[in-house]
């Protein structure tokens, strides 16, 4: 009888352990979606800060340009 006290109680931490492991997959899902949020975020930022070099490369030569006409 005791043995069977043992395998429920063995029982029953198996349970909470998978309760856990559980928890923590669903942690880590919300953890992969918030880096590929920040992943795009950061691509999207990256491409914004090569659009504005290219801007201030054309403005840079514009300068140049009308300094050269006067």
């Amino acid at each position: 009888m005791e043995f069977k006290g043992s395998l429920m109680e063995f029982k029953g931490s198996l349970m909470e352990f998978k309760g856990s492991l559980m928890e923590l997959k669903g942690s880590l899902m919300e953890l992969k979606d918030s880096l590929m949020e920040l992943k795009y975020s950061l691509m999207e930022l990256k491409d914004s800060l090569m659009e504005l070099k290219g801007s201030l490369m054309e403005f840079k030569g514009s300068l140049r340009k009308l300094k050269y006409s006067f």
